[in-house]
């Protein structure tokens, strides 16, 4: 059952990324703004606070649906940055904050470089990073 709820909520919410996504760089195509990634942020944003407040609410209460459909399934076809963004605050709150840092570090840094790598696999004229 929890596979169709992952499922079922990850195409929802992949659907719903690519709609606010859309949305938001089609307000800004034609403004100064129209080169930065204002819909992947607003998406990551909106992610990390949907995310967080299904985790307070989960404190009160935990029905068995809610972690699978709208955390996994939703927020993650959504958005992966939301889970970055509860494990970096899980760890802060635990008083590891090396960890934390870490974590921030790790996943920018390697998340940046594994993209100037796959350019690099599919584009030999990327520029390195420095």
């Amino acid at each position: 059952m929890n596979a169709l709820l992952i499922f079922l909520g990850g195409g929802l919410g992949a659907l719903s990324r690519w709609g606010l996504s859309t949305g938001v760089d089609t307000l800004t195509s034609r403004t100064s703004l129209q080169q930065f990634p204002l819909g992947v942020l607003a998406c990551n944003l909106l992610g990390c606070f949907l995310v967080g407040c299904l985790f307070g609410h989960l404190a009160q209460k935990n029905p068995a649906w809610v972690l699978p459909f709208l955390v996994t399934g939703f927020l993650g076809g959504f958005t992966t940055f939301s889970a970055f963004g509860r494990d970096t605050i899980n760890a802060l709150q635990q008083g590891l904050t090396l960890v934390a840092l870490l974590n921030i570090i790790l996943s920018v840094s390697l998340g940046l470089l594994a993209v100037w790598a796959g350019l690099k696999l599919v584009t030999p004229t990327v520029v390195a990073p420095e």
